[in-house]
């Protein structure tokens, strides 16, 4: 009888130790806050988020997104979640203080196994269900909606509506990758780890062909180019960003130069 106590015991203690993510992966104890060099200041790079402050974040879906799920630790901002929290909004959608016309914003992220999120431009409808144009941000190879949805719905897509580059460069989960949005007048790209892996020009044919293909319905506003916030998305899954940096860009425009691939 206290054989098989035991046993029972140890398969309890086993299956309540697998049922518990480990924590997030958040980098080196005590990382300083990601600061601008003077080049960048001098081109109007100004930081949304330095590895200390949200100085230019807000919660979109929840005043009180800090104690809802999200969390700023060692130089990150991450969404923890506990199982019973997997697919659900918890920490709820964050949203930039400022709108901006034409831009360019950089971005590191970091995805848990089978993660999930995105960056929303182009930003109407409500706190709860904002639309508009996601650059997509997911484990290609274990989400499901990667993989069933195809290229359309994987990492640097426009979300459901146009894919990316087949040759982009993806690092997998528990590895950093950064992303940039470039708009300039009605051009849009998209880039990850220093390549272009999509760009599009709103109004044309190739995006409307694209969009009525896709079956995509965002609304009376999705496709026009209007001055915008960018949202963070928290689409259940846990993931970390570092380093978020935007820059407003002048009808002359700067494409953004190719820069290594995050670590």
């Amino acid at each position: 009888m206290k054989i098989h106590l035991f046993l029972l015991a140890s398969v309890l203690f086993q299956l309540t130790a697998a049922a518990q993510l480990p924590p997030p992966s958040t980098g080196p104890e005590n990382m300083p806050p990601t600061t601008l060099t003077d080049e960048e200041k001098a081109e109007g790079w100004k930081m949304i988020f330095d590895g200390k402050n949200n100085q230019g974040l807000r919660g979109l879906t929840f005043n009180d997104f800090i104690n809802r799920g999200w969390k700023m630790e060692h130089g990150t901002l991450y969404c923890v979640k506990a199982i019973r929290d997997m697919g659900t909004v918890t920490g709820g959608h964050l949203i930039t203080l400022e709108q901006y016309v034409d831009f360019e914003f950089s971005f590191e992220w970091k995805l848990a196994v089978s993660g999930k999120s995105g960056i929303l431009y182009f930003a109407a409808g409500t706190p709860a269900k904002p639309v508009g144009h996601i650059y997509s941000i997911i484990d290609d190879v274990h989400h499901p909606d990667g993989l069933k949805g195809g290229p359309i719905k994987r990492t640097g897509s426009l979300y459901g509506i146009m894919p990316p580059s087949e040759d982009k460069k993806l690092n997998g989960p528990d590895k950093w990758n950064e992303g940039r949005i470039v708009v300039q007048g009605t051009h849009v790209e998209h880039w990850l780890n220093g390549g272009k892996v999509l760009d599009y020009t709103l109004g044309t044919p190739e995006f409307q062909k694209a969009v009525v293909a896709s079956g995509f319905k965002g609304g009376p506003m999705f496709g026009k180019k209007f001055k915008t916030a960018l949202v963070i998305l928290d689409e259940g899954e846990e993931v970390e960003f570092r380093n978020l940096k935007i820059r407003p860009i002048t009808a002359a425009g700067v494409v953004p130069a190719a820069v290594p691939a995050a670590r």
